[in-house]
């Protein structure tokens, strides 16, 4: 009996615990249904876009994407070579890119200024050294980056020294105060190339620890500049940030995510009031190329303002209520940019709203991390037993569902949130057709924590552009430290002509109303006007600047040449000196360009435009010039008329 008893237990044990198993289980069906479990996002570095263009321009850059791509694998040693086209049309407006499979004789023909990038200075085939040798007799300027080969012989110093870590600028020809000293203080990051002996012949332009690393070889007519550090790994360290040398971020906090006040490259760039990655790509432009080679540039700004002011209103709570300050933004002929978050509350009529008054709204983006995100439900039909972080593209489609357009350009990563992988959140926002990034600020900091106020080019862990533009605050909510925005403003206007971007937080003045606050931030608008700055909200800043590399232009030296009648000092004496001929498309209103005040020797005497031959006699308009420079040194500025534009400036 007790045997049997015993024998059905056994028997009845498997259904027992299959019974237990099933009320588990539907207990953790039902906690799961009611209590999903977060799964994390991760973001992927993107691979980049790579940039090729056969644009009418002075300017030619050529660089070899695949060889970028096998450069590294560390940081240090990947190669950034994309970073001069940053430069070129951050400084000039259109550049011709071309690589080794699209260089074309034709680009090599029509160029001015030919920029050999180090990614392909080591390996140009013969056809090619020989069309940049001629090129360059024939007056016009090479700029070759960390040469090698037959490239270094013909034109640089030996190289025998190796490769050294740069401590310091020493020395920067041409170049006068503050701006000389603020280069000199400007932190490095970067190697060199050093030399047993300088190249016999050539002029130093800039040192480093004492050693040429910028330096022009005459050569025929023309020019060829060396540039011997890696001013690709300088320049995305000061402007995107450095990460350790496998492309992490390391959070400064404890148990947080990194932000992207982790990213600052050097502590000399926390509350700096100079633009210290600008003053070098300003130096390199305009005290080196356009010294070798006279070439014009689209001016940075709408008309003749000195530089411009980003308001932007970060705001997750107050809904349509986020834009209050854009009424009085219009009453002084200004815009701002709206970033909300898809659960702030902005309605269809709100959003219409701030559209009717020129304002924009962009995505406070509600980034992947715990502290951050926004969950959604997922799993299979009504069963959801998790939740993952909303994507970008998500809160992107929300957004444009209450937007009068069909578009958003302008994004931020909500306290400035950041993930690890370095250039990961770019490479997502950029995917997400996101033009303009604001994420790179400094809690509590102003001053020019990434080297620069202007929107910069991005670039992937590999080296490749995303096709987005990151523009640093330089002035954030809460300010405790850093330089005041009036001295941002002073020393803008004076050389350093920037885009100063100024965070607030609407809902600061709504939880404490605090009529000193709102007085100064008022006082503001009569400070920018003072200093000849213009308010733009991100997304008309990011117009004119395609504007700008769209646009075209091509210029022709002529040197010693008899100028026309009009220049005469007498009748019966003729003058000679140098003619730069200029043909110009502005893709915009308010658009000018800038020339060099001096033409080697030659002085600027004047300017005539729709400069054309009639019937053997010169046709055209004295045009009025402004004075103006960058950095110190001295430029003439002519407005453009929309469409194509043709000058003649006289220098004697």
């Amino acid at each position: 009996m007790v045997v049997s008893l015993r024998r059905k237990q056994v028997n009845v044990l498997p259904y027992r615990l299959a019974l237990w198993s099933l009320v588990a289980l539907i207990a953790a069906v039902v906690l799961l249904q009611r209590n999903p479990m977060a799964v994390d996002a991760e973001l992927l570095p993107g691979e980049g876009v790579e940039l090729t263009r056969e644009a009418r321009a002075d300017v030619l850059v050529v660089l070899d994407y695949d060889a970028i791509r096998q450069s590294g694998p560390a940081f240090s040693q990947r190669d950034f070579s994309a970073a001069w086209i940053n430069l070129v049309e951050q400084e000039f407006g259109p550049v011709a890119i071309a690589t080794p499979q699209t260089l074309a004789a034709s680009m090599l023909d029509e160029a001015r200024v030919i920029i050999l990038t180090s990614s392909v200075s080591s390996d140009l085939p013969p056809s090619t050294l020989d069309v940049v040798r001629r090129r360059a007799r024939e007056g016009n300027l090479v700029v070759v980056e960390r040469p090698g080969g037959q490239l270094r012989e013909m034109f640089s110093a030996n190289g025998r020294a190796g490769v050294r870590r740069a401590q310091r600028i020493t020395h920067a020809e041409g170049l006068n105060e503050p701006y000389l000293t603020q280069l000199r203080q400007s932190p490095v990051a970067t190697d060199f190339i050093g030399s047993t002996s300088p190249r016999e012949g050539a002029e130093t332009l800039l040192s480093i620890d004492g050693a040429p690393v910028i330096y022009a070889l005459p050569v025929g007519r023309g020019h060829v500049i060396t540039v011997d550090f890696d001013f690709g790994e300088h320049l995305v360290s000061l402007q995107q940030g450095r990460p350790d040398e496998e492309y992490r971020v390391r959070s400064s906090g404890v148990q947080r995510s990194p932000t992207t006040a982790d990213l600052v490259a050097d502590a000399k760039l926390l509350g700096s009031d100079v633009p210290y990655a600008d003053l070098l790509e300003r130096y390199i432009a305009y005290g080196v190329i356009t010294r070798f080679a006279p070439v014009p540039a689209f001016w940075a700004f709408p008309g003749d303002a000195q530089g411009a002011v980003v308001f932007l209103h970060e705001d997750a709570r107050l809904g349509d209520g986020g834009a209050w300050k854009l009424e009085y933004e219009n009453s002084r002929r200004a815009s701002s940019t709206l970033l909300t978050t898809v659960d702030a509350g902005l309605s269809k009529e709100g959003a219409e709203a701030i559209h009717a008054r020129g304002g924009e709204v962009g995505l406070l983006w509600r980034f992947p991390h715990p502290t951050t995100a926004s969950y959604a439900p997922d799993g299979f039909g009504a069963f959801q037993p998790f939740e993952r972080p909303v994507s970008i593209e998500a809160q992107l489609d929300q957004l444009r569902k209450v937007l009068p357009v069909n578009y958003v350009r302008t994004a931020r990563s909500i306290e400035g949130t950041w993930s690890e992988d370095w250039s990961a959140p770019l490479a997502a926002l950029a995917s997400a057709n996101i033009r303009i990034d604001a994420s790179y600020a400094v809690p509590g900091q102003s001053g020019y924590a990434f080297g620069s106020g202007l929107p910069f080019l991005a670039l992937s862990d590999e080296g490749v552009p995303l096709g987005l533009r990151e523009l640093p605050v330089v002035f954030p909510p809460d300010r405790l430290e850093g330089p005041e925005f009036d001295a941002l403003l002073e020393a803008s206007a004076a050389g350093h002509h920037q885009v100063i971007s100024v965070l607030t937080d609407p809902a600061a003045f709504a939880d404490y109303p605090n009529v000193d606050d709102f007085e100064a931030w008022l006082a503001k608008f009569e400070s920018i006007e003072a200093h000849g700055h213009l308010v733009m909200n991100a997304l008309r800043l990011d117009a004119f600047q395609r504007s700008r590399r769209a646009g075209s232009i091509r210029s022709r030296i002529i040197e010693d040449t008899e100028l026309p009648a009009h220049t005469r000092q007498s009748d019966d004496r003729p003058r000679h000196g140098t003619i730069m001929r200029l043909s110009v498309e502005a893709k915009e209103r308010n658009m000018s360009v800038v020339v060099p005040t001096r033409v080697g020797e030659h002085e600027f005497i004047g300017a005539r435009s729709g400069t054309r031959r009639v019937g053997g006699e010169l046709m055209s308009s004295e045009v009025e010039t402004l004075e103006t420079s960058l950095i110190g040194l001295e430029l003439r500025q002519v407005p453009l008329s929309q469409g194509f534009n043709t000058f003649e400036f006289y220098y004697d």
